[in-house]
């Protein structure tokens, strides 16, 4: 049986208020050392504070790669507010749907092995899928096109078994016909969990460690960790009336949202899948290129034309520059992986979120550097 828990909400971007400003504490540096080094702390380190402050953001880290190597690692503010535990590299953060392009990757993986195709029909694997989905394909559910209901959770931190998981998938109506259009949808990353785990014979977590984890040395990153179990564990917060408070803890909704991990564990999954060492170019490229919906239109992700969603990534163009990306947000944390076809990568991890607004944290210090790194829009 699959080790779901639960979904994790649809990926809402920006959009929130900024609270009161808050004094920041003392970044903890530990960065690999590059002629620019110097500089690119001071331009972080600007950039981050004052988004920290602006926000009342306790704690963050972030992570800048250049091709195949890591030039910035560095944390800033608390972990744990209760403890006084500074944020470095190697905290680990829940990253929510910044699993996805975990899933993606390990669907690719056994597609690349032989074990599956694209276009192969999931139900042939997982017979108990409704009628309804008896002709969505794993491509489908890579690019969320398969007309899945995007969530079955019934409030916001529902964790649910595989059994309650199955059962109201059951009775839950599609909401398009596959194909004919985009929506996010965390329900079918779950399936894929459960396909993955089918096909392979492993849980979902026995699968990713030698096979994602361990081969890129991510030695932070583990499936299902609370946030208070250990030193080196980041704390979920909110705001409640201004104070910042604990966040309930939510796992994350299996293999849609269900990974933790750390800055310096996800810049060594941005070298591997620059070196491919995890997957082959073309592999790659398949994933990052926008998938396209049964009338030859490009997927338009999140109603907006400069954004669009291959396997388990979202690809996009600003700044006039291409580049992938995905974030995630659930109870008390923030994430975004931004990697832009020159080899940059910029990978921030918050443990704060303002309710609906998923990824704004994150997603506003990423803007703020990649501002600084690479210029500005």
């Amino acid at each position: 049986m699959s080790r779901i828990a639960v979904l994790l909400a649809p990926c809402l971007l920006l959009g929130c208020p900024a609270p009161a400003p808050r004094e920041v504490p003392s970044a903890t540096p530990i960065a690999e050392q590059g002629r620019d080094s110097e500089l690119l702390q001071r331009t972080v380190d600007s950039n981050v504070r004052a988004a920290m402050a602006a926000r009342d953001i306790p704690g963050t880290a972030v992570a800048v790669v250049r091709g195949d190597r890591i030039v910035l690692a560095t944390g800033y503010g608390e972990a744990n507010r209760e403890r006084n535990e500074p944020v470095t590299p190697d905290t680990r953060f829940q990253i929510a749907s910044l699993t996805k392009p975990f899933t993606a990757t390990a669907v690719m993986l056994l597609v690349r092995d032989e074990k599956l195709k694209l276009d192969d029909r999931v139900a042939a694997y997982l017979p108990w899928l409704p009628p309804v989905y008896d002709s969505v394909t794993v491509h489908d559910l890579l690019t969320h096109t398969s007309g899945i209901r995007r969530d079955l959770r019934t409030t916001n931190n529902d964790d649910m078994s595989a059994d309650e998981f199955r059962s109201r998938l059951q009775t839950a109506p599609p909401s398009f016909r596959r194909a004919t259009s985009f929506e996010y949808a965390n329900t079918g990353y779950i399936v894929l969990g459960m396909l993955i785990e089918t096909v392979s014979g492993q849980s979902y977590e026995e699968f990713l460690m030698p096979r994602i984890f361990q081969p890129a040395g991510m030695l932070k990153t583990r499936y299902l960790v609370r946030p208070d179990s250990s030193p080196g564990v980041a704390v979920g917060y909110e705001p409640v009336d201004g104070v910042q408070q604990r966040a309930p803890y939510f796992s994350g909704g299996f293999a849609a949202g269900g990974l933790s991990s750390s800055v310096r564990d996800l810049a060594r999954f941005a070298i591997a899948l620059h070196r491919g060492s995890l997957l082959s170019p073309a592999l790659l490229q398949r994933m990052w290129t926008p998938g396209i919906l049964s009338d030859g239109r490009q997927i338009i992700a999140f109603g907006d034309s400069t954004r669009s969603y291959g396997y388990g990534w979202e690809v996009r163009n600003a700044r006039g520059r291409r580049f992938v990306t995905h974030g995630g947000g659930l109870s008390g944390f923030s994430s975004i992986f931004n990697r832009f076809d020159d080899g940059t990568t910029i990978i921030v991890l918050s443990n704060s979120k303002i309710g609906d607004d998923r990824t704004g944290h994150a997603e506003a210090i990423a803007r703020a550097i990649a501002n600084g790194v690479l210029g500005p829009p």
